[in-house]
């Protein structure tokens, strides 16, 4: 058999990527994307800037890919703890549980306040956000009714739309008042209400949505 003649490129350090990563991670959520830069995140993750770049062109690149990131693991969680055992009521209570408590981190309020001053701007940094993470996000909720619509537990003609509406009823007032500092802290996350709040949310929409609706 013979060899190829083709250059073999150097194998992409996973470790190294993974240390970016997390320090970029860091970096853009406590600090802010203005505040941030490569250099930073390179010294935050103890390798040069050359490789930084190497994986990532630009900040906005990082910025992105750290987004997805976050993304995707609460996408994980969010998957696993939905689909998976119960009734379509449970199922979404759980998934509106697990979204209160990842966007009610004191991590994830800092990064949001950080974000919207930024956007002012660099309205860029907003449109990649909103791609890389809530998006997404609102396509798993709509993913799980698709699911639950072929199953024959719900009857929605538009379940992009339907997703929006039980996220608006999960976040409620609340959204709000902890973007403005009211009643946040570690130790009760997600709020005392959210149980209730969440709750409730499910109610409405299944009466709206399930096979009962008048």
């Amino acid at each position: 058999m013979g060899c190829s003649n083709k250059p073999v490129g150097r194998p992409v350090d996973t470790n190294k990527s993974a240390v970016i990563m997390d320090a970029a991670r860091y970096e853009f959520f406590n600090i802010g994307f203005a505040h941030s830069s490569i250099e930073s995140i390179a010294a935050r993750a103890g390798v040069s800037k050359v490789t930084v770049y190497s994986r990532f062109k630009t900040k906005e690149d990082l910025f992105a890919a750290a987004v997805e990131n976050e993304c995707a693991n609460i996408q994980v969680t969010l998957g696993t703890e939905a689909l998976s055992g119960g009734d379509i009521g449970d199922r979404l209570y759980r998934f509106g549980m697990q979204m209160v408590a990842f966007l009610w981190r004191s991590e994830m309020v800092r990064f949001e306040r950080h974000l919207a001053v930024e956007v002012e701007h660099n309205p860029k940094i907003g449109i990649l956000f909103l791609n890389s993470g809530p998006r997404r996000l609102h396509k798993v909720l709509a993913k799980l009714l698709d699911q639950a619509v072929a199953d024959g537990e719900l009857q929605i003609d538009d379940t992009e739309q339907a997703a929006e509406h039980l996220a608006g009823m999960i976040k409620g007032l609340s959204d709000l008042e902890r973007r403005f500092g009211a009643n946040i802290s570690e130790d009760r996350i997600p709020d005392p209400k959210a149980e209730k709040r969440v709750r409730s949310a499910v109610d409405v929409f299944l009466k709206s949505y399930g096979h009962e609706q008048g």
